[in-house]
């Protein structure tokens, strides 16, 4: 599986597994994720508020966020959790 924010490819998701709604695995990302890191970084902080306004408006819409499957589909998530051990969750649109 592929990780897209519109058309860039952030990087390749392996590992998979499935957890009621959720699906975690592990991201080997691009160089084009690097300019997420602190976005990711912050909505994975359960410690502090996520502040909206401090991050671009289409990161934030969820029809921004895509995974292209195994099958060479387009399938629409939400905007997905990734950690700095490079662990990713999301769930499906």
């Amino acid at each position: 599986m592929k990780l897209y924010f519109l058309n860039e490819f952030l990087g390749d998701i392996r590992d998979i597994n499935v957890d009621g709604m959720w699906v975690n695995g592990e991201i080997t990302p691009s160089n084009n994720i690097d300019k997420f890191d602190d976005f990711f970084a912050a909505l994975v902080d359960e410690e502090n508020d996520f502040v909206e306004t401090n991050y671009n408006e289409e990161w934030l819409d969820d029809n921004n966020w895509y995974i292209i499957d195994d099958e060479n589909k387009r399938r629409g998530i939400y905007i997905p959790a990734v950690y700095p051990d490079r662990e990713i969750s999301w769930r499906w649109r």
